[in-house]
């Protein structure tokens, strides 16, 4: 299966530009991949009953998992425990770059 970018589900919020790529027909887990860029604070959620993964393409960043605080720059992997509140933001002007593999985000 292919998705191009035109074909993902656009949502932008505040400082998060975002994209996503559904993957229905898939039986895992992981059935969204999101590529987000951020210039400030994402905004607190909640994992479901899947831990959510995070490549960071590019920037720094933190993480705030559970209210312990995480730095992340590019290159790194993290990832946030199912039913687990958090939060993440970029430490410096670059944007934020990241994939998110996820349960499907139905936006």
């Amino acid at each position: 299966m292919k998705i191009k970018k035109i074909e993902a589900s656009r949502a932008d919020w505040d400082h998060v530009r975002s994209w996503n790529y559904k993957l229905k027909d898939l039986k895992d887990n992981y059935q969204s991949v999101v590529y987000a860029e951020l210039d400030g604070i994402h905004g607190e959620v909640a994992t479901g009953s899947v831990e959510r993964v995070y490549y960071i393409l590019s920037g720094a960043g933190e993480f705030n998992i559970g209210g312990e605080n995480v730095h992340v720059e590019a290159g790194d992997v993290l990832t946030v425990p199912p039913h687990t509140t958090y939060d993440y933001w970029p430490t410096n002007e670059e944007t934020l770059k990241v994939i998110l593999f996820m349960e499907l985000w139905d936006n």
